[in-house]
């Protein structure tokens, strides 16, 4: 079993015998780089933190592993609805219309769905270091982008 660190979308989706298939660059926990191709533009795995059983299905012309995932048994998934220090949240309305916001501004930055759940965490990020505390000069170029 390995957990994603890091996925990628690259390149343009193409058709094979099974539909449309989107190709990803994945960065293991392992810091070990490798290819996947997903059915949708947001497969079950493209979640950091998702944890897979690696099946090596071949190697790219430049040496790198393409695989497949697949879930493992009985293994909980992370939450794909909300950024880790959400879950389990519930009645703090400030913080629900703070991610809110934050989606709306990730969304209209553009690019890819996978672009822009990452910049939304990026966000999240800086907000609850804003949070926790409010006069540090710190600004992350995410938020300087997105404003």
């Amino acid at each position: 079993m390995d957990t994603i660190k890091s996925f990628e979308r690259f390149g343009d989706p193409w058709e094979s015998k099974y539909g449309k298939m989107f190709p990803f660059a994945v960065t293991l926990s392992t810091g070990e780089q490798v290819f996947a191709n997903g059915t949708s533009e947001s497969p079950w795995w493209a979640t950091v933190g998702s944890i897979v059983e690696m099946t090596v299905k071949g190697e790219t012309k430049k040496g790198n592993k393409k695989v497949s995932f697949g879930k493992p048994e009985g293994v909980q998934q992370p939450s794909r609805s909300a950024p880790p220090a959400t879950r389990g949240t519930s009645g703090n309305r400030d913080e629900a219309i703070s991610l809110a916001m934050i989606f709306k501004i990730a969304a209209e930055r553009g690019g890819s769905p996978t672009e822009s759940l990452d910049l939304a965490r990026e966000l999240w990020d800086s907000f609850q270091e804003f949070i926790e505390s409010p006069t540090s000069d710190k600004i992350s170029s995410s938020e300087e982008e997105a404003f």
